[in-house]
């Protein structure tokens, strides 16, 4: 029941024109294409300009977006939680949305993904946080624009941030086995 009642909450009571134009907005930059997109610009600029520790990091943010969708397809298909809009009556769908199944929220988990883990490697505090908060932003935008529920988005933090904290965790061991990988194919 709080489910639902803080889905329509934010759905209806939040309403306002100015939302209903910014919130599409804010989804479309939290979805997986977008931030696919945003990491391979990332790791192409970072080799044009030869940055070779933000093209680490660039990296390591790919990863944590692959394995973060790789878990969201999996649970999205083992769950088939059908979207609000299926679900329940009177919600206002502000986005087209094809994929009926709605846990986890796969925008707010590929974007905490990346900002999770930029956040965790980040040594300026205020960074973190506004990562953090535009990861809420994008988790908030699709509660509002009627396509998942507030529970989806919780567990797309929470899978995203999963996703962030392993590469994190394990980034050398990742790169160790990277450069072992790259130094078979370069012979």
């Amino acid at each position: 029941m709080i489910n639902e009642d803080l889905f329509y909450f934010i759905n209806h009571n939040l309403q306002n024109s100015v939302f209903d134009v910014i919130m599409p907005y804010i989804t479309y930059l939290g979805g997986f294409e977008f931030v696919l997109l945003f990491c391979l610009i990332a790791i192409l600029l970072c080799i044009v300009f030869k940055k070779k520790d933000a093209k680490r990091i660039a990296l390591l943010c790919l990863l944590s977006l692959v394995i973060a969708a790789g878990i969201g397809f999996i649970l999205k298909h083992i769950f088939t939680q059908p979207r609000p809009f299926i679900l329940l009556n009177n919600v206002r769908v502000l986005v087209t949305e094809l994929d009926p199944n709605s846990f986890p929220s796969g925008h707010t988990l590929s974007t905490f993904s990346v900002v999770g883990f930029l956040a965790l490697k980040t040594k300026n505090k205020l960074w973190a946080v506004l990562l953090i908060v535009w990861g809420l932003l994008v988790g908030f935008s699709r509660i509002y624009v009627g396509v998942h529920m507030p529970l989806d988005v919780l567990a797309g933090i929470a899978v995203g941030m999963f996703s962030a904290y392993f590469v994190y965790k394990f980034e050398d061991k990742i790169f160790e086995i990277y450069y072992s990988v790259v130094g078979v194919f370069k012979k």
